[in-house]
């Protein structure tokens, strides 16, 4: 089955019945040092939709202080790139003094390694969201040797324009049978409804001033119809959502 547009799914583009019945969505937010008013902008995004969401911070931020309704997750979400075990160590303490209750930890640009893992489950992790397996729908959560639960990240905004920008979300995206999939959104992705690479990278050294960034917000198909389109599927076809920490229970 294949959605060509958004028109064709919201006039009928049924999933599969088995689809229907099992599919759930696990929303994710990684900060990656966005402006507090770029994050604000896409937790609103998310509360306009009703959707909930597990959120992989790099930092401190009010915003994320403030929720407490059940709807959300924090998660850690350190810098691991090019730099010490040590220093590694001192990001995640950093953090966690932010959120000392955080259950799950994702490396920006998801960089893993042995002594990683290990070092994130002597931190007290429970999961890592470390794993890209773009579109892959057989990739499902697996237990590591060290207890670490291991949660692959079925898509993600930055490698949609990179490797596919422009393709519309279709609901035959979604596999059937009960996959869990796990989409990866940023806010400055959401705030500049990216279009591609380029567009991005034109736009990045503005990321610190949101009204200058917004002139810079793309009108064509990006990063944020993708997510308006989810959404759309997700309440159209009355879809479940939840939080990682879910899947430490089912």
């Amino acid at each position: 089955m294949r959605c060509a547009n958004l028109n064709d799914l919201i006039g009928g583009c049924a999933l599969p019945e088995s689809a229907a019945k099992s599919q759930t969505i696990y929303l994710t937010l990684d900060t990656d040092w966005c402006h507090a008013e770029v994050l604000r902008a896409a937790l609103q995004l998310f509360r306009e939709h009703d959707l909930p969401a597990t959120i992989f911070t790099t930092g401190e931020y009010a915003a994320l202080s403030a929720l407490d309704d059940g709807r959300w997750e924090i998660g850690l979400h350190p810098n691991c790139s090019e730099v010490t075990l040590a220093e590694c160590v001192s990001r995640i303490a950093a953090l966690r003094r932010l959120h000392p209750r955080a259950l799950g930890i994702a490396s920006h640009a998801m960089v893993c390694s042995t002594p990683l893992l290990d070092l994130f489950r002597h931190c007290g992790f429970r999961y890592d969201r470390n794993l890209l397996c773009y579109r892959v729908a057989e990739m499902k959560p697996f237990l590591h040797h060290n207890g670490l639960l291991r949660l692959p990240v079925f898509w993600e905004d930055d490698i949609w324009f990179t490797v596919e920008a422009g393709a519309r979300f279709s609901a035959a995206w979604l596999p059937a049978g009960g996959y869990r999939c796990i989409f990866n959104f940023h806010p400055i992705h959401l705030y500049l409804n990216t279009t591609s690479r380029a567009h991005y990278l034109a736009a990045k050294p503005l990321q610190h001033d949101p009204e200058q960034l917004a002139r810079h917000a793309a009108g064509g198909y990006g990063a944020r119809s993708v997510f308006l389109d989810l959404a759309a599927c997700i309440q159209r076809h009355q879809l479940a959502t939840g939080l990682l920490q879910d899947f430490l229970t089912a």
